[in-house]
């Protein structure tokens, strides 16, 4: 018997924020762990949104798409996917919340009309609302909603003024409660789910957009961690070379330096809002169980890639550090009763590929990624030596100890052993030539094994 399949995905969540040591409320993640398969060595396939989420749904790697930032781009509907293969296969395919599959530039104007776009990426039912930061400037059924209420021009406003200013501003959403987007969202998945009576089995994506930026949680949430002393945020590394080759890590800062005042409160706030999308969860646990799903489904949950959070006086990710480029992943299999850990190295585009194979089906075309479902039964014990990330034309090896990151001119220029040195606070690059020289010709390979491959059409 095929499973019903609960795919849940925040928005810039750090690997570690779910961490015992961490000062954090997540009653109903911290179950799931309890009866699921953690995944410690997870990384994003670039650590933006877009790619990381194009690669998610295409099964390849953004140089082979050509999706390499946030810039406009669409991923063809023509091309060929695995919620596509989900659908021919018989299962009834949703969404909730953020894609991200096409830009969230104001090139559509209102969501609504991208409905056809995502039935031909193999969608059934949609409801789908942009990311935190344009939830305001792009309509959707949730805009809808709070014109509706009065509150349209509000959020507006509120969006235009914290951008305006520091961005490390914390205050509270003017939204009352029920109409905040990640309340939205777990809503309308679970009446979707709630009422779920049909014959075929489901595949339910349900994306929420926290705990991405805005730091604008809900002061019923934000205030749980009044008392909480949050991690000190780690200083930024050491250049053993001062002459070392530039890239992205030196050309992006997004803000004067930070103060490690509001980086507290900017942590506390997003343990906050971390803490309401865990809410979310629950809720729609307990739908599962109510109607007798929770046994037979399959669930996972990632994250498309971290957050600083003010480590290396950075916000947001755009880098190839760990709490950037590092990702939660969990797989609870059906009737799975007991936590396993598997510190294999596994990336973001394995998940589709992973999905069709507790379907019972497999793919008709190449992908990159790799199922893990073999992980998750403990038949494997790894399923690649290596994993990948890219951005920008930038791109990042990590061998499980050794990471290594070149710039567009393909030199290296971050060089990290997170054996001796966990917290990358160490570059020593051209310091270690022959690991430089071993991982940067598994780049070269890497390139010359899939670039010739890129999106398959029907």
């Amino acid at each position: 018997m095929r499973p019903n399949i609960l795919f849940i995905m925040t928005d810039q969540l750090r690997y570690d924020a779910l961490d015992e040591s961490q000062c954090k409320h997540t009653p109903n993640l911290d179950a799931l762990t309890s009866c699921a398969v953690q995944f410690t060595n997870c990384a994003t396939t670039s650590p933006i949104c877009a790619p990381a989420r194009a690669s998610l749904l295409s099964g390849l790697y953004p140089h082979q798409m050509g999706i390499w930032n946030n810039n406009p781009h669409t991923i063809p509907p023509e091309a060929k996917n695995w919620v596509k293969t989900l659908k021919i296969q018989g299962y009834r395919t949703s969404v909730f919340g953020k894609t991200h599959y096409y830009p969230y530039n104001g090139s559509v104007p209102d969501m609504r009309d991208a409905e056809p776009l995502l039935k031909a990426y193999g969608y059934n039912d949609i409801d789908e609302i942009p990311g935190p930061r344009v939830s305001g400037s792009l309509l959707s059924h949730m805009t809808a909603l709070w014109q509706g209420k009065g509150y349209l021009d509000i959020i507006r406003k509120d969006l235009e003024r914290r951008y305006a200013g520091k961005h490390t501003c914390t205050e509270p959403s003017p939204l009352p409660l029920s109409l905040y987007p990640d309340v939205y969202v777990g809503t309308k998945a679970n009446e979707y789910l709630n009422a779920y009576d049909r014959s075929e089995p489901f595949f339910c994506f349900v994306s929420f957009g926290g705990p991405h930026d805005p730091w604008d949680c809900p002061v019923e949430y934000s205030k749980r961690f009044d008392s909480c002393k949050m991690q000190t945020p780690r200083p930024c590394f050491t250049d053993k070379n001062p002459n070392r080759p530039q890239g992205v890590w030196d050309e992006e800062r997004h803000h004067p330096p930070l103060d490690m005042q509001d980086v507290e409160a900017v942590r506390k706030n997003y343990a906050g809002k971390v803490s309401l999308i865990d809410e979310q969860i629950g809720i729609l646990f307990e739908t599962l169980r109510k109607k007798n799903l929770w046994d037979d489904t399959l669930i996972i949950f990632t994250s498309d890639h971290g957050e600083m959070l003010g480590d290396c006086q950075r916000l947001y990710k755009q880098n190839f550090l760990e709490p950037s480029v590092h990702i939660p992943l969990l797989i609870k299999q059906p009737y799975q009763r007991t936590a396993v850990q598997s510190n294999a190295l596994v990336e973001l585009l394995d998940i589709g590929p992973t999905i069709v194979d507790f379907a019972g089906t497999t793919m008709d075309y190449p992908m990159e990624g790799i199922s893990l479902k073999g992980l998750c039964e403990q038949t494997q014990e790894s399923i690649r030596g290596l994993q990948f990330s890219e951005y920008n034309q930038e791109i990042m090896v990590f061998d499980g100890r050794w990471k290594l990151v070149v710039n567009k001119e393909r030199e290296p220029y971050l060089l990290f052993d997170l054996e001796t040195d966990p917290f990358e606070q160490s570059n020593v690059v051209t310091l270690h030539p022959d690991e430089e020289a071993r991982l940067l010709k598994a780049i070269e390979t890497h390139l010359q094994k899939t670039e010739g491959r890129g999106f398959y059409y029907e």
